[in-house]
């Protein structure tokens, strides 16, 4: 009940002091036509200032998400866009623009894991060290050595073919 009162009494007064405004400046135009102008001047300076700013702050959303959010939600391929953009809420407000982030982040993380492990594989695949590895535990041997290197031969190097070599010197 207090609430319906003092609600009728707001309104009862902003209704006074509106009359007031306009009957002060009735009074000011028929007594100083300049002065009126400056203030209908400023009044329009005014109101030309509060469309700025209410332009501002309509477009202030759209600049910070074209800024923050557009770079991350456009990384991705256009499926995972699709996806994310029919979720319910996607954009709308603060929550909605957080789950797109959200979304996107995650997305993102899969399909750069994805990436990693296809350039992992193609680096792994071209390593002959790592598949003569692989290879060794998958027939259950001890690994064998890389590269031995080629020696000449010695004495001590008693091989068949050492010793035709030998023979048949004859020098």
């Amino acid at each position: 009940m207090d609430r319906k009162v003092q609600a009728e009494t707001d309104r009862r007064e902003a209704r006074r002091q509106q009359a007031d405004r306009a009957k002060a400046r009735k009074e000011l135009r028929d007594k100083d036509p300049w002065a009126y102008a400056e203030q209908e001047r400023k009044e329009e300076e005014a109101q030309q200032g509060n469309f700025q700013l209410e332009s501002f702050v309509g477009t202030l959303g759209a600049e910070h998400d074209r800024v923050t959010i557009d770079p991350i939600f456009l990384a991705l391929p256009k499926a995972e866009q699709e996806r994310i953009v029919k979720l319910e809420g996607a954009g709308a407000g603060l929550p909605g623009r957080k789950l797109v982030v959200q979304e996107s982040l995650k997305a993102l993380e899969k399909h750069w894991k994805a990436e990693g492990a296809k350039d992992a594989e193609a680096k792994l695949r071209r390593n002959s060290s790592f598949r003569k590895q692989i290879l060794a535990e998958m027939r259950g041997q001890s690994p064998e050595p890389e590269v031995l290197p080629s020696g000449t031969a010695s004495e001590a190097d008693k091989t068949m073919s050492s010793l035709l070599r030998e023979y048949y010197r004859l020098g």
